[in-house]
């Protein structure tokens, strides 16, 4: 893809529809998976099964990479699992940023904040979040829990919690 933005081009879905992410945290405005936020709003993690080969894809995917596939049947996660690594952000999206005038030329205070992948189900990982765990008690191996959640300025994201 060229670096000029005025050459770069829109892209539509198969049926001619743009489908956007709106209130996803990670704004996406092309997608074959809209599903997948409207599920996070109504709090479940969702995974696609090939219909074709039974392979199984967090994120969802429209069509199965393995055997190319594009028949996909839509599967709620049991987002539980184990914690296989985390590390911190030091300058997270700005909607998890605290605003306040701090230090001169900045108008936000950036408080590290964790995040890590959990293993769940069949070997798929999901990212999300550790904001309510200190980053010295969070260890590789502890239980968590994936859910999504609902930031302050209505986008969502998806956070993990000790179980």
């Amino acid at each position: 893809m060229s670096a000029d933005p005025a050459r770069w081009h829109s892209s539509t879905s198969s049926g001619g529809n743009r489908m956007e992410f709106k209130n996803f945290s990670l704004y996406i405005n092309q997608t074959k998976v809209n599903r997948f936020a409207g599920e996070l709003a109504a709090g479940k993690l969702m995974s696609t099964l090939c219909k074709k080969c039974g392979r199984q894809y967090y994120p969802p995917q429209a069509d199965c990479p393995s055997c190319m596939g594009s028949e996909m049947e839509w599967k709620e996660l049991k987002a539980e699992g184990g914690l296989v690594t985390f590390t911190r952000i030091h300058v997270p999206p700005e909607h998890f940023a605290v605003r306040q005038p701090l230090m001169p030329f900045s108008s936000v205070q950036f408080e590290p904040c964790p995040i890590g992948l959990i293993r769940v189900e069949k070997g798929l990982t999901i990212m999300g979040w550790i904001p309510k765990v200190d980053i010295k008690k969070i260890r590789i191996g502890m239980k968590m829990k994936a859910s999504p959640f609902t930031l302050p300025d209505g986008k969502i994201t998806i956070v993990l919690e000790p179980i």
